[in-house]
């Protein structure tokens, strides 16, 4: 006898649950998030999540990767060897301050967040925050050798030593946003960083 199964469609968007967890990663954290507070925000069940998405740590993976497509690094990344590298470093910093200078979101940045929660505690997460920082430390360098060149930003200071200056205070503005998200504090940052470029 043939049994005929008919598998079930999803009936949800699996971008816009993702986005949900994001939501819940940013705001309570790794090992505080319950499976429980995302079947509660993600509006799908628990049957659902592991099917889609795998365990905890397989979603929180997935939620990390779609973070980074919209995270003001991004941009960074992508333009490195072809971007102004002024601008594009410029931008950067505009794009931390447009997101963390309001009060709704003193949840800060997941990816800085699960380095600062989770950093040496899981092999695999921790390869992939280094990754992601020597990326835009190496994204960062390209974009300060670039402008050297044509004169744009100050030939006098070693580039791989800047790059990781901006980097430093681009994670420690973005920390600092959780507590404190005033525009005045985060210009300030800002203004001070790109000073270095002089």
């Amino acid at each position: 006898m043939i049994l005929w199964i008919m598998a079930r469609f999803k009936e949800f968007d699996t971008d816009v649950v993702l986005d949900k967890a994001i939501d819940v990663f940013r705001s309570k954290g790794f090992k505080a998030t319950s499976v429980q507070d995302l079947v509660s925000a993600m509006g799908i069940n628990r049957g659902s999540i592991y099917d889609t998405f795998g365990n905890k740590i397989r979603l929180f993976n997935l939620a990390l990767s779609r973070y980074q497509i919209d995270a003001p690094s991004q941009k960074l990344l992508n333009n490195a060897d072809t971007g102004n590298p002024r601008k594009e470093i410029e931008d950067f910093f505009n794009g931390l301050l447009n997101r963390y200078s309001c009060s709704e979101e003193k949840r800060g940045c997941l990816i800085t967040n699960s380095i600062v929660e989770l950093a040496n505690q899981d092999k695999t997460l921790t390869v992939h925050f280094k990754k992601h920082i020597k990326n835009l430390e190496d994204a960062l360098y390209t974009l300060i050798r670039r402008g050297q060149e044509t004169g744009d930003i100050t030939p006098w200071r070693d580039p791989r030593s800047l790059a990781r200056t901006i980097l430093a205070s681009a994670q420690g503005m973005t920390i600092i946003s959780k507590v404190n998200p005033s525009q005045e504090v985060l210009s300030d940052i800002a203004k001070t960083v790109l000073s270095s470029l002089d």
